[in-house]
């Protein structure tokens, strides 16, 4: 009988060896899991955030290139409207001198 109680509490010893040697194994694998979990959610944040920096200097260069067109564009009309103004300006001081002197010299 103690020979059988002796190969009882060997066998319960296995097992529970083997039970606590899965449990660790299981532990290691998880924490792996975990931590190519955390590097590969680490490094594809780190890409979004890098290709959404690229993506917002895009859009802010565009957006300046767009600006610099415009004021070009504003500059050219504003010139050309200054331009006809003075030339309308002269004319009309051309035409009230020309009006006054017709008058003084009717005098």
């Amino acid at each position: 009988m103690d020979e059988i109680i002796k190969q009882i509490v060997q066998i319960d010893s296995v097992a529970v060896s083997n039970r606590k040697n899965n449990e660790q194994a299981l532990k290691e694998k998880r924490e792996r899991y975990e931590e190519e979990i955390l590097t590969y959610r680490e490094e594809h944040l780190k890409k979004a955030n890098e290709r959404a920096e690229e993506l917002y200097k895009q859009i802010i260069a565009m957006g300046e290139a767009d600006h610099h067109l415009e004021e070009e564009k504003y500059k050219k009309l504003a010139l050309a409207s200054q331009n006809r103004y003075l030339e309308v300006e002269e004319e009309l001081i051309n035409e009230v001198f020309d009006k006054l002197f017709r008058v003084e010299g009717s005098d």
